[in-house]
């Protein structure tokens, strides 16, 4: 049954009636108490005579309870029922007795009229009439503020009104999550932004009444309590009307060469309005209006015989949150030192370089220019001291100091480099200038513990200490061992003085690494004798001989069906685990990896003439 107000009515010279609950909703079924108690020295009542409602999607369901020792007669046809007490136990003065009568409300019922009669033991009877109001009308919820897409910071009102007569509470929810309820129909709510994110967030408003209608107000707003994020700033310097290039700040500080103007370009993100951003930005004391991602100023700011000059910052965006900073943009005359490096090997295809290094006296030396036969690829500092393997541009891959330069094709080449300043200006070293190797190679990532592998090429040198010696970090002294397998005698081998192409290593290294494998890619071998591998009945730890992935069924094309167990096992390195391969599917095997195979007896493998 839903909620009920309770209505005193108060008509008679000697009882009163209340009805209960006397609100309603149409469409369900309610048990009505009808309260009578005596309120003068009267005769005590023995009789009450309800007529319930009729017409209007009213109807009768069942008599409830009425007073112990009273009978009760249904008159259906007049709506009517009697109750009379037996006995002794009537209503006397000053007492009250109750009779729950249960109604059926069709949807869209319409209010109900009931009346109730009183007859005490003098023969006097008197009649109230009661009312029970149908609501079926949802509360009305306004939001006054704030208006619907508004962009707020800070503390914020939430202002609205409720009209319902028979309110009985609402609340109010962000984004789904209940922040405060109240009963009033009037709402006033102090919401705190700043405990928010910025970002687009529902006010919703919900009113109950007292029978259960619902009545709902929404309203989008974006929260921006974040000042305008700086995205990148630039100084582009010219010298007598020629640019000399863009620069970028240093901490506080952006360091140009020699110039005679400058310009400078912020650009700022901010949620929602970069359009809506104001402000200036101040060359020491000269204020230009800003203009987000705009040279500024249009004219340049002339800084002939100025060594540095201040430059400020100080926009504010449509909510008031505000950016201010200063950047010092100074003149740096002198290129760097000459870089010095520990030492320097020519590869198959390529060139480490180790332990590259320069000074500025001025600004700093953010990267070096590497310049192979007059063209050059940069790579920063922080690129150069990478903790991991990666390439940082068409031609240059770097980890922990150590750089290497990709010359493959080359017969010859004239590496030169270069360190660069704050400034853009260099200075450069010639590393090497005469021929390349042959061949190409491939980087291994090596991961600290256990590490299965094989090598991709053929190498130029099989010594293990050869092949060890281009491990980028620690060299071979990061290996803690290896283990070759035989796999026809089934043994293993500690430390092998030789590493072989086609043939698996388990190697322990100490922390990460990253091993340069240089050597000649087994096609420009197939031309000359064809390359074959014995494997033998049992176990067998076999290397990938490929330089690119290749589906493993591909790949052991050449053994005899049903020759061998369908999976390969091979070793996440990463993750310090086995993990398989599945023959019979699509999965691959990748370059610098081994895996163990079952066969089920002697096989030669052939692999593909062809990479993938």
């Amino acid at each position: 049954m839903l909620g009920s107000v309770t209505e005193d009515v108060i008509v008679t010279p000697y009882f009163d009636a209340k009805i209960s609950p006397s609100i309603v909703k149409s469409g369900y079924a309610y048990v009505f108490e009808l309260k009578i108690t005596h309120n003068t020295t009267l005769s005590s009542i023995y009789q009450v005579i309800v007529q319930y409602p009729s017409t209007g999607g009213w109807s009768f369901r069942d008599i409830v309870s009425y007073p112990q020792y009273w009978v009760f007669s249904h008159d259906t046809e007049t709506y009517t029922i009697t109750f009379t007490a037996t006995g002794g136990n009537l209503i006397a003065p000053g007492k009250s007795a109750v009779f729950s009568i249960e109604m059926n409300l069709e949807s869209g019922a319409s209010d109900g009229d009931w009346s109730v009669t009183a007859v005490n033991t003098a023969m006097q009877e008197a009649t109230i009439s009661l009312v029970v109001d149908v609501d079926d009308t949802p509360p009305t919820v306004n939001i006054i503020s704030p208006t619907d897409g508004a962009r707020v910071h800070g503390n914020v009102w939430i202002n609205a009104s409720i009209t319902e007569t028979n309110l009985q509470s609402w609340a109010i929810k962000i984004n789904g999550t209940q922040i405060t309820t109240g009963t009033t129909t009037t709402i006033r709510y102090l919401w705190n932004t700043l405990t928010y994110s910025d970002g687009l967030y529902i006010i919703n408003i919900t009113a109950t009444d007292v029978v259960g209608n619902i009545g709902y107000r929404s309203v989008s707003v974006t929260v921006d309590n974040t000042a305008p994020q700086l995205l990148e700033i630039k100084v582009k310097a010219y010298r007598d009307g020629t640019e000399l290039g863009e620069y970028t700040p240093i901490g506080n500080t952006i360091w140009i060469p020699n110039a005679t103007s400058i310009q400078v370009k912020a650009a700022f993100h901010d949620t929602c309005r970069e359009d809506q951003l104001s402000g200036y930005i101040y060359f020491n004391v000269t204020a230009v209006p800003f203009s987000n991602n705009t040279w500024l100023p249009v004219s340049r700011r002339d800084v002939s015989g100025i060594t540095s000059l201040p430059v400020k910052i100080n926009i504010t965006d449509d909510q008031g949150n505000r950016f201010v900073y200063t950047w010092y943009v100074r003149k740096d005359f002198n290129p760097p030192t000459i870089p010095t490096y520990t030492r320097y090997q020519l590869i198959c295809g390529g060139i480490i370089i180790w332990g590259i290094s320069a000074t500025d006296a001025e600004s700093t030396v953010v990267g070096y220019n590497v310049y192979v036969n007059g063209t050059a690829e940069y790579i920063a500092v922080n690129e150069l001291a990478s903790a991991a393997w990666e390439q940082f541009d068409t031609h240059l891959y770097a980890f922990s100091g150590a750089l290497v330069a990709d010359l493959a094709g080359a017969r010859w080449a004239n590496v030169t480099i270069a360190a660069v300043d704050g400034a853009g200006n260099e200075r450069a070293i010639t590393i090497h200038t005469g021929t390349i190797p042959s061949g190409t190679w491939y980087p291994i990532e090596l991961r600290k513990g256990w590490n299965l592998i094989s090598l991709p090429l053929v190498p130029n040198s099989t010594a293990r200490a050869d092949i060890y010696s281009l491990i980028l970090k620690q060299g071979a002294s990061g290996v803690s061992i290896t283990y070759g397998f035989d796999n026809q005698a089934k043994t293993w081998t500690v430390n092998p003085t030789t590493l072989t192409h086609g043939k698996g290593y388990w190697l322990y290294l100490n922390a990460y690494d990253v091993l340069i494998v240089q050597g000649t890619p087994k096609e420009e071998y197939w031309s000359l004798e064809p390359i074959y591998y014995l494997l033998y009945k049992g176990w067998n730890l076999v290397g990938y001989t490929e330089m690119d992935e290749y589906a493993a069924s591909g790949y052991l094309s050449s053994l005899q069906e049903g020759t061998y167990f369908r999976l390969l096992f091979v070793w996440d390195a990463q993750n310090q685990r086995w993990s398989m391969v599945d023959t019979a599917g699509s999965d691959t095997l990748a370059p610098g990896q081994a895996f163990w195979i079952l066969l089920y007896e002697d096989q030669i493998l052939v692999p593909p003439a062809q990479s993938p």
